[in-house]
């Protein structure tokens, strides 16, 4: 199995979760490097985009734009990146990171992955996934994004 099919076997009783959307599970980061970076993990073990129909890709791709626009809404980032590689997890996820106006500046606006190296230093734990991820579901209780 996995990684991320480990992950999501339990992960509506892990602190990072954020919410269940119909094909995608939202969840906090582990580390907080870029404030507000969260994952969208696929339900089903799939390696690629192009194996979704052109349905289900489509109303997947939705739950990513929601997830964002509920990151944007809370955080108030500048930007947001989104990365879906698969390089070392073969299973559909994003990677949402805001970008903020200061590290832009600083970074010469490099990817976010220019950055990896200091994740670990902005590690969270559970209390604080906790307190995050319940002011981000204050988005999807509120009604503010249609799924």
């Amino acid at each position: 199995m996995c990684l991320i099919c480990e992950r999501i076997k339990n992960l509506k009783k892990n602190p990072h979760f954020i919410h269940e959307f119909k094909h995608s599970i939202f969840v906090l980061g582990d580390h907080q490097f870029f404030q507000g970076y969260s994952l969208l993990f696929f339900k089903e073990h799939v390696r690629d985009v192009t194996e979704l129909s052109p349905e289900v890709a489509g109303e997947f791709f939705k739950e990513v734009v929601s997830a964002g626009k509920i990151i944007q809404k809370h955080f108030q980032p500048y930007r947001l990146n989104y990365s879906c590689l698969g390089n070392q997890v073969e299973h559909i996820h994003f990677h949402i990171f805001p970008r903020y106006t200061q590290d832009l500046e600083q970074s010469s606006k490099s990817s976010p992955w220019f950055f990896s190296n200091q994740f670990n230093d902005h590690l969270i734990n559970a209390d604080q996934a906790i307190q995050i991820s319940k002011e981000i579901k204050k988005g999807f209780s509120h009604g503010n994004m249609a799924e």
